[in-house]
């Protein structure tokens, strides 16, 4: 383990604009686990309506996957988008699969959602009403007034699903026996979130460089990497529980192993669409 100090734009067309997005510093792995709010000097801000409606009937169109998740709370899903209607003032949203989490998804004030079109995140949030869309169960969200478009090498997060898991065995002195286990909550290109269930990494230092990690991903095999502590993030689970959880960046990965990631992230992606769209 070190401890280690913390430390040009792209274009794009979502319909008929020219999108500039801002860029983040690579730290921000990952949403913070706060309700957004949005500034109005903010660089990434967009808050012209025919610029929002043409984001939006883009991320539509190209059936991004969209991730909603409650701040603050370890509730989240991916989704995608059924349907945009500028009259209504409304987005229809594909639910999720278990009644539980579409209760508490439901009853939060606030519901962020996040997806990556054309390589720019696009983030905005808003709380969530019961809807229908062709006969179906669906998710409601108000027309978005303000949405922000971050462009960030990480690009989307994925969670792991429980069926599954993928974990992460890290071997350093501070731990007990001098290694300890832990499963990955959700990957992107740029890092992953780790589930600390024992509060075992709960006094390791933002910046603290782990040299020796092995990640278990399924069907991927195992692969050795480095991991920088980015965040520590106390959260709420489904049962009132207390859930510890760090962000890390990787560091110094090799070209090989991060294609090994990508494509393991790719499995992930293709795998929630065949089950949202129906493909076996």
């Amino acid at each position: 383990m070190r401890a280690f100090p913390q430390s040009g734009n792209a274009d794009f067309r979502a319909g008929s604009f020219r999108i500039h997005p801002c860029r983040i510093q690579a730290s921000h792995i990952g949403a913070q686990p706060t309700t957004m709010a949005f500034q109005e000097d903010d660089p990434c801000l967009v808050s012209q309506s025919l610029e929002i409606s043409s984001i939006l009937q883009g991320l539509l169109s190209q059936r991004v996957l969209v991730r909603l998740d409650i701040p603050g709370k370890a509730v989240s899903i991916i989704s995608t988008l059924l349907d945009v209607d500028a009259k209504s003032g409304a987005l229809l949203l594909d639910n999720a699969s278990e009644d539980q989490i579409n209760s508490q998804l439901l009853r939060a004030t606030e519901v962020r959602l996040q997806g990556t079109l054309d390589r720019v995140m696009i983030e905005f949030s808003g709380p969530l009403r019961p809807a229908m869309h062709e006969g179906k169960p669906a998710l409601s969200m108000a027309w978005p007034t303000q949405l922000r478009r971050v462009q960030r090498r990480e690009f989307f997060r994925v969670d792991i699903p429980a069926s599954n898991p993928a974990h992460c065995l890290i071997e350093d002195a501070s731990l007990p026996s001098g290694k300890a286990r832990f499963r990955i909550a959700d990957i992107s290109a740029g890092g992953l979130q780790l589930v600390d269930r024992d509060n075992l990494l709960t006094d390791t230092a933002v910046g603290t460089i782990f040299d020796e990690c092995t990640l278990e991903l399924p069907d991927a095999g195992e692969l050795d990497v480095a991991l920088r502590v980015l965040r520590s993030t106390h959260l709420t689970q489904d049962n009132g529980k207390p859930q510890h959880q760090v962000a890390c960046r990787f560091f110094n990965l090799p070209d090989n192993r991060q294609i090994a990631i990508q494509q393991y992230i790719g499995t992930l992606e293709r795998a929630v669409l065949a089950r949202r769209w129906g493909v076996e």
